[in-house]
């Protein structure tokens, strides 16, 4: 076949041919960095996490790229490769145009394909990938002609240096030469400081060195003894910094007071609304508690440090993949991949999906969105880590709301003779410390359902936000005294027919083997949380599609 085609036909074949194997290697690369991160939680998944942040943040800005006048392929294709590694581009300057386009277009595809266990999935997902890349290629098609014609390999040199490859781990011999560096520059540092510095350290082995505790045998006695009064003394020079260190303590003090008062204040007033709901005949005569930590211990901080970083990558993928979406609702621009309308957007055909039309929006300033998170806390979520995949996901959707500026609540509930509520994160926070109460969240007793969703549905309910999410985290499973079985099941579905009628939209969030028990329960509406890799691809998806039918409505 190839003796019968023309040169310029073996250029576009070649160039196909490197392009796709970019495209494969992409997502093949990051499919298995993922598989090693699930095997390996601990250094390996902590190694291959900052040296992608590593590359993202050594990448060169799409303006650059451009300046330099790179092909145009190969611009996407790094943009590409920054959002497959670290869930990110980087685009400091600025740069508003047709390559951010094409690569929205492609971020489905690639996050679709990059967490699958299929290998076809990848090759599936860069055929289409290639059909989006196609109208930019003619740069490096006609690079490819002229090194056919004259028989150079230019095309080649530009594929290995303008394509952006990984970085390595630092190596010794760099450490060593940034160690003697920084060792010069500290030397020199300290025969400039050298004075400054003594006075420093002396208040410095004052306030902080300790002597550890040793056996001795004796005590030195040598000296002329004496006492001695100076008059003359002027002080340590310290004044200016104990004069800090107290208003910084004070200020410290004052603040932990006020946010105190202020927590327990918002457990009384969430009290006070938990009495004034209505909630129905199925719990007639039930106390409902609400508890929330007003003082929040740094061991919570701690643990929190530690296991919260994987989850926030996860969240800055989210992000990435919803804020355009919203921005673009809000500031008006071109609403894509619907099922019909006037305009045909053909890069859309790749998807066969029949959405394949557009039509442009005008600004919108009411599309604003609240979230409210219920997770169930019953001793069954201990099993199969269901309680653990709980808190996660409250992680990710916590700092994915934050950080898009999101009002968001989270909640437990549990039932031990009265119904037990945990408040985590307000609506209305203050101390900004939301995200370590998380780490409280536990498996404990029973469930009763039906009143814990009413609490959250009104607390969602007041919000002035146009669309109002409800996750509900559970092994779907009613579980209390008195509260069990259809029964249960039936209160549950009626509540959520009523609060949908009042425009509520439920997320029910399936883990595992639970799926036919939320299916059965809260219907169609359901998320599975089980892989948290694949969370912000099918959260993402979901997000966009309830903010697609408010429009559309």
């Amino acid at each position: 076949i190839k003796d019968c085609l023309s040169k310029k036909d073996e250029a576009a074949i070649k160039a196909l041919s490197d392009i796709s194997h970019s495209l494969v290697n992409i997502m093949e690369d990051v499919y298995i960095e993922s598989r090693i991160c699930d095997e390996f939680a601990g250094s390996f998944k902590t190694g291959i996490l900052l040296n992608n942040l590593r590359f993202a943040e050594e990448m060169n800005t799409v303006q650059d790229e451009v300046n330099r006048q790179h092909h145009e392929v190969f611009i996407i294709l790094n943009l590409l490769i920054q959002y497959a590694k670290a869930g990110d581009i980087n685009n400091l300057g600025g740069y508003k145009g047709p390559y951010l386009n094409v690569v929205y277009d492609c971020i489905p595809l690639i996050d679709d394909a990059v967490y699958d266990d299929d290998a076809k999935t990848r090759f599936d997902a860069a055929n289409q990938l290639l059909l989006l890349l196609w109208p930019y290629m003619k740069s490096f098609i006609e690079q490819i002609r002229e090194d056919l014609k004259n028989d150079t390999s230019q095309a080649q040199e530009d594929l290995s240096t303008q394509l952006a490859k990984g970085i390595p781990f630092p190596n010794g011999t760099e450490r060593a030469s940034k160690a003697d560096k920084n060792s010069s520059m500290l030397n020199h540092k300290e025969t400039e400081d050298e004075e400054e510095r003594a006075r420093i350290q002396k208040v410095l082995d004052y306030e902080e060195g300790r002597m550890a505790l040793e056996k001795t045998d004796s005590i030195n006695e040598d000296g002329s003894g004496g006492t001695e009064y100076e008059n003359d003394f002027a002080g340590s020079g310290y004044v200016s910094q104990a004069e800090a260190d107290m208003h910084r303590i004070m200020t410290q003090l004052a603040e932990d007071c006020v946010y105190s008062q202020y927590e327990e204040e918002l457990t009384e007033e969430l009290q006070q609304e938990a009495v004034k709901i209505c909630y129905g005949n199925a719990h007639q005569g039930i106390h409902v508690r609400v508890n929330r930590m007003s003082y929040v211990s740094p061991e919570y901080m701690e643990a929190y440090q530690q296991a919260a970083p994987p989850l926030l990558l996860l969240s800055k993928r989210l992000q990435k993949q919803v804020s355009q979406q919203l921005k673009d609702y809000k500031s008006g621009g071109k609403l894509d991949n619907l099922p019909m309308g006037k305009r045909i957007n053909v890069r859309n055909a790749v998807h066969n999906d029949g959405r394949i039309f557009y039509k442009m929006n005008l600004p919108n300033d009411r599309v604003d969105i609240a979230v409210a998170v219920l997770n169930d806390e019953s001793g069954s979520m201990s099993s199969f880590d269901r309680i653990t995949y709980a808190r996660a996901a409250s992680i990710i959707l916590h700092d994915f709301c934050k950080c898009l500026e999101i009002p968001i609540a989270i909640y437990g509930h549990t039932e031990d003779y009265d119904v037990e509520l945990y408040s985590y994160a307000e609506f209305d926070s203050l101390d900004n410390k939301d995200q370590y109460r998380l780490m409280d969240m536990s498996s404990r007793s029973g469930n009763r359902d039906g009143a814990a969703i009413r609490f959250v549905a009104e607390r969602l309910l007041q919000r002035p936000e146009v669309i109002k999410l409800l996750f509900i985290i559970s092994d779907g499973q009613p579980a209390a005294e008195g509260y069990f079985g259809t029964e249960a099941e039936a209160d549950i579905r009626g509540i959520k027919q009523e609060y949908t009628r009042k425009g509520l939209r439920f997320i029910a969030a399936a883990i595992g083997s639970d799926k036919p028990n939320i299916h059965r329960i809260y219907g169609d509406c359901y998320l599975d949380i089980t892989n948290l890799e694949k969370l912000p691809i099918n959260l993402g998806k979901l997000i966009i599609r309830q903010i697609r039918n408010h429009i559309a409505a």
